[in-house]
């Protein structure tokens, strides 16, 4: 039984029994990656995963099989379908990313939707080392750097710091430099222009240091000339 798997792991022939193999661990490792995903209630979850897996190894499995079946075939390039997998699976990333005020979210599911899909087009080639071990890293990315992430910024807290002006242009990095100099990092923002009224509101999701002062940034900020309301939020 074993000698029998053995075979039709090392097989490079696409037969039924390849077929089921190849599709079973890719179900297994897309919903590995699919579960962790699940339990953070990302809106792409275990069955998105694994059915992206899925896919990716099914048209792995067809890219090999119609050479290999249909050899004076012109255009029987093993890589051809798998190849538009990656072109394909592009804009179902780009479905996961929302942007919202200038802040961007799905970032990090969007590259997990590309990798399951490299995952699944290394199981339907057979590269079963490749995409174990393209799992693993990714699980240990997902499980153990989120951990790291967060002591780079364990000495602050996450704040919105909102900035009206007075005018539309506004001199973004004098306002950068001295957020930097009074220990507020800045993790993204965005950034809003009535044009009408010849003004502008810039939103900044800003990482605060407990030995920053709050009243001194208020006043560096205002001291450009142009501020016309400060504001921050937990």
């Amino acid at each position: 039984m074993l000698e029998e798997l053995k075979l039709i792991l090392e097989s490079t022939t696409i037969t039924p029994y390849t077929i089921i193999v190849r599709l079973f661990v890719s179900f297994f490792l897309g919903g590995l990656i699919g579960v962790e995903r699940q339990m953070r209630r990302r809106d792409a979850g275990m069955r998105t995963f694994t059915l992206i897996c899925l896919g990716s190894t099914a048209a792995m499995l067809i890219s090999i099989w119609i050479p290999q079946t249909y050899p004076d075939f012109l255009n029987g390039d093993p890589g051809r379908i798998a190849a538009q997998v990656l072109t394909g699976i592009g804009f179902l990333g780009a479905g996961a990313i929302i942007q919202n005020r200038g802040g961007i979210q799905g970032l990090t599911t969007a590259a997990c939707i590309w990798v399951v899909a490299v995952v699944g087009l290394a199981v339907g080639a057979g590269m079963y080392l490749a995409a174990g071990v393209t799992t693993l890293a990714t699980l240990f990315v997902l499980l153990s750097m989120e951990k790291l992430e967060k002591r780079m910024y364990l000495d602050g807290v996450n704040k919105i710091l909102t900035i009206h002006c007075s005018i539309a242009s506004p001199n973004l990095k004098a306002i950068r430099t001295i957020l930097e100099n009074q220990n507020v990092y800045i993790v993204s923002f965005s950034y809003e222009i009535d044009y009408e009224k010849n003004k502008s509101t810039i939103t900044y999701k800003v990482n605060v240091r407990s030995k920053s002062s709050y009243s001194i940034l208020f006043a560096e900020v205002y001291r450009l000339g142009y501020i016309s309301q400060i504001r921050l939020l937990a």
